[in-house]
């Protein structure tokens, strides 16, 4: 028997071996009908960010002005972070002035300082980029030809040591003269590289509604950038212009997102330009005495 005939053998002989193991592990159990069956799903743990943002102290103050009689409403300043490289800032307000005989004025001005940090919790991570984004959503009414309602001031920007990185401005909007006018403006996103330091937020924004003095009793302005209840349906004309509007999204929102800076994808074949051309020219003749 040859050497070859003898391998084939003995592969024969375990491969023998292991098919009753093999039918032993397929073998199935008889299920009764209609017995439950559970099936677990373990949904994978999330990955944590290359960076984070860690929120530290802040300074927020909502001053209501009021002259006249007047109606303000909401005043809240949010800060929420649902992801460690997350951070959402809403400010959120109403004003109503109702003239009648004096004139009357009535607004709210927001003003924060906020000083987060950037952890680089990957230390193979050496630079970072911090994207910074914002809108206003919102109503403003005016009743009389002399009456107004505007916001401004929607603006926010991020430092480092006292140095300017990022800034934003919604742009300012105001009706008069018997307008309406339903806002949703955005301005942005920017984005700055940045590393590893101390930050500090500052976000400011002002609603107001002014009303002249008039004889006959109407609805009087009105500028609506908070969630319900803030303003009391009373204060409002039975001639809504915006019945039924949503209003869960009011204010001044600003989204402040940290990530990974990347190369671009085609940076490390990207060749230097080359020098610009420059024609040779000739040697001058030297001049015979």
């Amino acid at each position: 028997m040859t050497r070859m005939s003898r391998n084939r053998m003995a592969l024969a002989a375990g491969l023998g071996m292991l098919l009753p193991l093999s039918l032993l592990a397929q073998e199935k159990m008889p299920v009764p009908l209609g017995t439950p069956v559970n099936i677990t799903v373990q949904p994978a743990a999330p990955t944590a960010p290359p960076i984070s943002i860690i929120v530290g102290p802040r300074h927020g103050h909502v001053i209501p002005e009021r002259h006249g009689c007047t109606h303000t409403g909401g005043g809240n300043i949010d800060i929420a972070q649902p992801t460690p490289d997350l951070l959402i800032v809403s400010m959120s307000g109403a004003a109503v002035a109702y003239g009648a005989i004096c004139p009357a004025t009535a607004a709210q001005a927001f003003e924060l300082e906020q000083c987060f940090e950037l952890s680089f919790d990957n230390p193979k991570i050496k630079k970072g980029k911090l994207t910074m984004e914002g809108r206003v959503i919102g109503l403003l009414r005016s009743h009389c030809p002399k009456d107004g309602a505007a916001y401004d001031d929607a603006c926010a920007g991020v430092a480092l040591n006292g140095t300017g990185l990022l800034r934003l401005c919604v742009p300012p909007h105001s009706v008069g003269g018997k307008q309406a006018l339903s806002v949703n403006d955005h301005d942005g996103p920017y984005s700055v590289p940045v590393v590893a330091g101390k930050y500090v937020l500052k976000q400011t924004f002002r609603v107001s509604a002014t009303a002249h003095p008039y004889i006959v009793p109407v609805k009087g302005p009105s500028s609506e950038f908070a969630p319900d209840p803030a303003i009391d349906p009373l204060w409002l004309s039975y001639k809504e212009p915006f019945h039924g509007a949503i209003k869960k999204d009011f204010g001044f929102q600003l989204i402040l997102k940290v990530a990974e800076e990347t190369a671009p994808e085609n940076g490390a074949n990207e060749e230097a330009p080359p020098p610009p051309f420059r024609e040779k020219l000739p040697e001058p003749t030297p001049v015979k005495p």
